[in-house]
């Protein structure tokens, strides 16, 4: 009971976010942030786009060093909320990244309006430590938040269901 209802604040925190940040992009930002979403010199569609920003964001994770790669990639404002209620801004996270060994998604929903992409989906992490806690290996929602921003898409919020071991 208590992960559905953190996940309800977490999904009404993010389309706020969601709906509040496009009123602000101009319509040129918004066709940059379309044209920008190719995958091996071809435009993708929001979905595929969406999918492969969770993907990039898990792989920085599954690395020895991740910190130079998420320096980039996590906006500014940057959040992060997980089940046991740590919160933690860019540079909170920076300075302890999660680490994985290998990760599973499935069940992916992907919205995007003009400038700001929302991904919804299950994952199953192997060998995962999080603040110095190992983390179960069973499917747990996750959602990820990105924005164009600068000329490139960055993660602005992400919230997970993990549970410790």
């Amino acid at each position: 009971m208590h992960t559905t209802r953190r996940l309800i604040l977490l999904v009404a925190l993010t389309t706020t976010i969601a709906c509040a940040l496009p009123a602000l992009a101009s319509a040129d930002t918004a066709k940059q942030a379309t044209a920008s979403m190719k995958l091996n010199g071809q435009q993708v569609s929001a979905a595929a786009w969406g999918r492969h920003l969770v993907n990039k964001f898990l792989t920085i994770l599954e690395t020895n060093n991740p910190r130079p790669a998420l320096t980039t990639l996590l906006n500014p404002a940057f959040q992060i909320q997980r089940t046991g209620g740590v919160r933690q801004n860019k540079a909170e996270y920076l300075a302890k990244p999660a680490q994985l060994a290998g990760y599973e998604l499935s069940q992916i929903r992907v919205t995007r309006h003009a400038t700001t992409i929302v991904v919804t989906y299950w994952v199953t992490i192997l060998g995962s430590v999080i603040e110095g806690m190992a983390y179960t290996a069973e499917p747990n929602p996750s959602q990820a938040t990105f924005v164009y921003d600068a000329g490139a898409w960055t993660l602005l919020a992400y919230a997970n269901f993990n549970k410790p071991s």
